[in-house]
């Protein structure tokens, strides 16, 4: 299946137990007397890879991870850490585990195998070959396609909506038809075209109906038995697995729950299937080498379409790493397991894998292997983007001109351009020693703190611990009374979206102090709320500090940890934004950076690089780099942090001088009518700006060690410069 979407958290204390076991090369190159050198050449070549590995199974909620490459002639594998987290049983590279979606490509061999046979068309339409299934509530089986279930553009809803998430994690014994799960699709009405398993059990059934034989029958006698797959194989309704498999987890809020013994019938024709690391590579060797496909279907399954999840083929998804190399395979997400598989285009180089546990933090593991095993591959274009690259060199000028203003000392820039990773600093990192600017310093983030708050109260409402339309006074009882307020009638959501009318705790003194005391969070909550609302709750829009604290006591209230505790188990830790901190009281500013400047009421730039920061608070204590903004803002507008319906939540916005301001991040018109969803941050020493497009693929992060009004008007011409391309 597709990644589950429950976003759980992820923290829970492991002793990853690194047992890693090499397998030689099992068949193709392992011949009696190869030369030693050449052996250590190739364990030298696995060692990074080894490596990638050891650090996801040793990191914290991750048991262990099973991988293996085919290249060329050439198979290696490799697992490390536990099988078994109570019996510390050691992960085995040819253990079987469940592949979720990836059994989606199997579906899509059989589906385009019967198209080159002629057995069917992939622009039949759903009604032809199953008359009036998908019909009413807005459908029309007539006007949907086979290609359109192969790619996920059919409108068709997923049958896997949270409720039924949900309801698996409470009994994962149960068992589904797929009539139910259709029938269950099609009470929500139409998307847009979004990633969907109902797609795919809609194809099982033209695959009945075409052929006169189950879908596991013509996967068996068309890919499995003429490729040798013996651990391969569907379990329809049984929830026993391979005795020689490993523990499946789901990470539910840090507990690692067993869900080993599960029911894989909801999962159907869209992620049902058994394999091993060995097997699918073979399969993923022999489908993108040409073996089961003639170039003609092989074309159209490699003709891809852009979805929120990515570009999609015919049961095939299309990765570029940051490298540039691209990758055709398939990601499989279900209870217990996360997996990939797949390789380049000509098949020469695959691989598979699989961790043991779906939750926050897999995936990002399985992207960080992905990309050290393909590192280096990357090959230039031969007909290079010159517009982006008149773009990028035009925008670094832009940059340097921006950066010779009196006003602003240096800036550091870093983003994703098309899903590539850039960086660049201009101007001086220190008025006086005019040392050059670094792109890589680390700097405040000021208020951009208040989206990693709210992606964090968002996930909590996505597992239903809180709901957004909960009075403040349910989770924090007598904290907002009097002068005025009544936190029954101010709401989670308005205090994310600055809309509760609750006075913010900063002024214009503190914007020109030179030093400050040691505030509390009490402290800050009683500054706010000592003076009057500024309108009734919902009745406009304020910007106020307090709103961010007091969500961040909400969090503390609903999960029993500070936010910040929070934020490094759920995003930073998964994400590995190992330089992001939270600054608290410490006045120092961690790793390498530029001197901060403030202004003061005569307009000039004063030194303000250390000092008490504890009056931001979740307002905007965070500490962080151009590459980890890049990192967070990627994921959360990528989707990888919320699903799509906190998503639609936190970018429904309402007016205000910023644009629309929705849950933690506002949205920004363009002139061109382009737009970017972010957040600023000023604080004391640095002006930021960090945001992108929704998908994550265009990322831009700014940041001036200075504040006053020329940083905010230069942050802002960047990005609108940068965005408006």
């Amino acid at each position: 299946m597709k990644p589950f979407h429950m976003k759980k958290g992820a923290s829970l204390t492991l002793s990853a137990l690194l047992i890693g076991t090499l397998i030689l090369p099992t068949y193709g190159c392992a011949e009696a007397g190869v030369d030693q050198a050449i052996t250590q050449q190739k364990e030298t070549v696995h060692a990074k890879t080894k490596e990638a590995i050891d650090k996801a199974a040793a990191s914290e909620n991750i048991p262990g991870v099973i991988f293996a490459v085919k290249k060329g002639k050439d198979f290696w594998s490799y697992a490390s850490g536990e099988a078994n987290v109570e019996s510390k049983k050691p992960m085995q590279a040819d253990y079987s585990f469940r592949i979720g979606s990836i059994t989606k490509s199997f579906v899509g061999v059989v589906a385009l195998q019967l198209a080159e046979e002629k057995k069917l068309s992939l622009d039949d339409s759903v009604e032809k070959w199953l008359p009036g299934v998908v019909q009413g509530n807005g459908y029309d089986g007539n006007k949907i396609t086979i290609r359109q279930l192969l790619n996920h553009t059919s409108g068709v809803a997923d049958y896997l909506d949270d409720e039924l998430k949900e309801s698996i994690l409470q009994n994962s014994t149960q068992t589904f038809t797929a009539e139910q799960l259709i029938s269950r699709a099609l009470k929500h009405t139409p998307t847009t075209g979004d990633y969907s398993n109902t797609n795919t059990v809609l194809m099982k059934l033209i695959i009945q109906k075409v052929t006169g034989e189950t879908y596991a029958e013509q996967i068996k006698k068309r890919i499995i038995e003429p490729l040798q797959l013996k651990e391969t194989f569907l379990p329809e309704n049984s929830q026993s697995i391979p005795k020689n498999s490993p523990n499946g987890y789901f990470n539910n809020a840090g507990t690692l729950m067993d869900m080993t013994d599960l029911n894989p019938s909801f999962a159907d024709a869209a992620g049902g299937m058994i394999s091993t690391a060995k097997d699918l590579t073979t399969f993923f060797s022999a489908l993108l080498g040409g073996k089961l496909l003639t170039p003609k279907i092989q074309k159209e399954m490699l003709t891809t379409v852009d979805t929120p999840h990515g570009k999609f083929g015919l049961g095939i998804q299309k990765v570029t790493l940051p490298n540039g190399t691209t990758i055709w395979g398939h990601q499989g997400g279900i209870p217990g397991f996360t997996n990939f598989a797949g390789g380049t285009k000509d098949g020469e180089h695959v691989i598979a894998m699989s961790i043991n546990v779906l939750g926050e933090g897999a995936v990002s593991h399985i992207e960080n292997i992905q990309m050290t095993e393909f590192s280096g591959q990357a090959k230039q274009p031969s007909t290079p983007d010159q517009a982006a690259q008149k773009h990028g060199e035009e925008l670094k000028h832009f940059i340097d001109e921006k950066a010779k203003s009196k006003d602003i000392p240096g800036i550091v820039a870093a983003g994703l351009r098309d899903g590539e990773y850039w960086s660049y600093a201009a101007g001086v990192a220190n008025l006086d020693h005019k040392n050059p600017m670094e792109p890589d310093f680390t700097f405040r983030i000021g208020s951009v703190t208040k989206a990693f708050v709210a992606t964090l109260v968002l996930q909590l409402a996505q597992e239903k611990k809180l709901n957004l339309d909960d009075s403040v006074e349910k989770w924090l009882p007598g904290v907002v009374k009097g002068n005025g307020y009544d936190g029954n009638k101010i709401t989670i959501r308005q205090l994310l979206n600055q809309t509760s009318g609750i006075a913010s705790y900063t002024s214009k003194d503190m914007r020109y102090a030179t030093s400050f005391p040691q505030y509390t969070v009490v402290d800050l909550v009683r500054m706010g709320l000592a003076k009057p609302p500024v309108f009734k709750p919902g009745a406009g829009w304020d910007y106020s500090n307090t709103n961010t604290v007091l969500a961040g006591l909400v969090i503390q209230k609903v999960t029993g940890e500070k936010y910040d505790v929070q934020i490094k188990k759920r995003i930073l830790g998964p994400l590995q934004m190992t330089d992001t901190s939270f600054s608290g009281s410490n006045p120092k500013i961690p790793g390498q950076h530029a001197t901060g400047y403030s202004m003061n009421r005569a307009g000039k730039l004063f030194d303000f690089t250390e000092y008490n920061p504890s009056f931001a608070n979740a307002a905007g204590e965070m500490i962080s780099t151009g590459k980890d903004l890049t990192t967070f803002f990627s994921a959360l507008l990528g989707g990888k942090l919320l699903n799509d319906k906190m998503m639609k939540q936190m970018t429904t916005g309402v007016d205000s001088p910023y644009g629309k301001y929705g849950l933690g991040i506002y949205k920004v018109t363009l002139p061109n009518g382009k737009t970017y969803w972010g957040h600023g941050g000023g604080i004391h020493g640095f002006e930021t700006l960090a945001g992108g497009t929704l998908g994550g693929k265009d990322i831009l992060v700014t940041n001036i060690n200075a504040v006053g009004p020329e940083p905010i008007i230069a942050n802002q011409a960047i990005f609108e410069k940068e965005f408006s391309r």
